[in-house]
């Protein structure tokens, strides 16, 4: 199997990632079965220099891995089809903004994991960012009304 982990393309950008360069070599020890790549980015958190330090290789066109991960919506324009992806879509509570992007990924043959719905066997999200992430959204709102206010 082969991962790819995504440029994140939303707009404003996120520095986020799905798995740090350390994380990404755990995974390379543990399962030697499993290739992971990683697309460059100049706004990742960690610097590409840092996966290539930890073996992790840098590689432009994913089209060649069966599953992709990033961590927001990734935009229309940069799905490719029939392809496993991993990322908050925020489409399953049928939000109409991301409309187009879930007929993408239906039109695209996409298997897509979102994230939020990921569950233990006690109903509990495995995956979140908590307060942090709310902080953010709400600085995000507040940055987008100033701006749209100004003109």
């Amino acid at each position: 199997m082969k991962i790819g982990i995504i440029r994140e393309g939303k707009t404003p950008p996120d520095q986020r990632v799905p798995l740090s360069p350390e994380q990404c070599a755990e995974v390379k020890t543990k399962y030697p079965n499993v290739e992971l790549v990683v697309q460059p980015s100049p706004i990742r958190k960690f610097s590409d220099s840092e996966y290539t330090a930890n073996g992790i290789e840098l590689q432009e066109d994913l089209s060649d891995c069966e599953v992709l991960m990033g961590v927001k919506e990734v935009p229309v324009e940069m799905l490719i089809p029939n392809k496993t992806y991993f990322f908050f879509s925020h489409t399953f509570k049928l939000q109409p903004y991301n409309a187009p992007l879930l007929r993408e990924i239906l039109a695209k043959k996409i298997k897509l994991v979102d994230y939020e719905v990921l569950k233990d066997e006690n109903n509990n999200r495995l995956i979140g960012f908590g307060r942090y992430a709310g902080v953010v959204g709400c600085y995000n709102a507040f940055r987008t009304l100033g701006i749209k206010s100004k003109s």
